[in-house]
């Protein structure tokens, strides 16, 4: 049976309000179009599901068993659109977003400051692990977004953008000043102190492919969790830190660090934002929409 959902709609209205007049000024519809449509239903459903009164409009027993399942159906329309509005007008909602230390304190907590201002009822929540297990989680629909270092082998039902091109750099302090300006060779990384991240994660495993490619063995001095860890025992002169260039700008501007002269050729990278294409959040959605235009001022 196709029936128009409208005439399901009208009919609960005169149910509801056991008036067409009452009905009629909800709907702003003319009661002689109500009249007309409780007819065609009834004429479809071969079934009277009215008893016309002078004082009103009263269910028979067909329309009551019909209204009780009628109710439950556009109540439950109802709130969906409800639902729908209050995402749609960012009012209210949680977002949920996935990003590394070093990702969220260096690009986007601007972004974040600024969206949280524009949408205060939004609610937002961050998790820092490992690219990986960020992914895992968004699969789950545990995450809504996810910022890492690109490339990465994403899962054929994720998509990404392209947000700013990042460059990676061997940087120290002054207590290896006997190496600025020394130009060094990829087989030197074998003999320098290094500090990096640990084996499995996006930046590690583009350094050991280099240096399987290279042949080149290297024994890192330390090895951390993330790249904010990398900076800071870098700045403290604990060894040579492989670090993003664009996260230690101001460092290398004021001096407190410097770059090596060293034929460093990983495949390029860039900041990318992630997302699970099967994730329904329109939430989600907007947010995606705000950071790509933010980040094209």
């Amino acid at each position: 049976m196709n029936i128009n959902l409208e005439l399901y709609k009208t009919f609960y209205y005169v149910a509801k309000n056991e008036n067409i007049s009452r009905a009629s000024n909800e709907l702003s519809i003319s009661q002689p179009a109500i009249s007309k449509a409780i007819k065609n239903l009834e004429e479809q459903l071969n079934t009277k599901l009215f008893i016309r009164k002078r004082d009103g409009m009263e269910l028979t027993e067909a329309g009551e068993v019909f209204y009780k399942k009628i109710k439950d159906a556009m109540e439950l329309i109802s709130s969906a659109e409800n639902d729908l509005e209050v995402i749609t007008s960012m009012e209210s909602g949680i977002l949920n977003i996935g990003a590394s230390k070093t990702i969220l304190h260096e690009f986007l907590m601007p972004y974040i400051k600024s969206f949280h201002k524009k949408y205060p009822k939004i609610n937002i929540r961050i998790f820092t692990d490992k690219t990986s297990d960020l992914i895992n989680k968004s699969k789950m629909g545990i995450i809504d977004v996810i910022f890492t270092n690109m490339p990465y082998g994403l899962p054929t039902n994720f998509d990404s953008i392209k947000i700013l091109t990042l460059h990676d750099c061997l940087a120290c302090n002054n207590a290896f000043e006997h190496l600025k300006g020394k130009k060094l060779s990829k087989t030197n990384l074998s003999e320098l102190p290094l500090l990096v991240l640990t084996k499995g994660t996006t930046t590690r495993i583009r350094l050991d492919d280099y240096c399987a490619e290279n042949n080149i063995e290297i024994h890192p001095e330390m090895e951390f969790g993330s790249n904010t860890l990398i900076k800071e025992f870098t700045e403290a002169g604990f060894g040579i830190g492989l670090l993003t260039e664009e996260h230690i700008k101001k460092e290398l501007e004021n001096g407190e660090l410097f770059k090596l002269d060293l034929e460093l050729p990983l495949k390029g990278k860039y900041l990318g934002m992630v997302w699970n294409k099967e994730n329904k959040s329109l939430l989600a959605k907007n947010f995606i929409k705000y950071i790509n235009e933010k980040n094209k001022v």
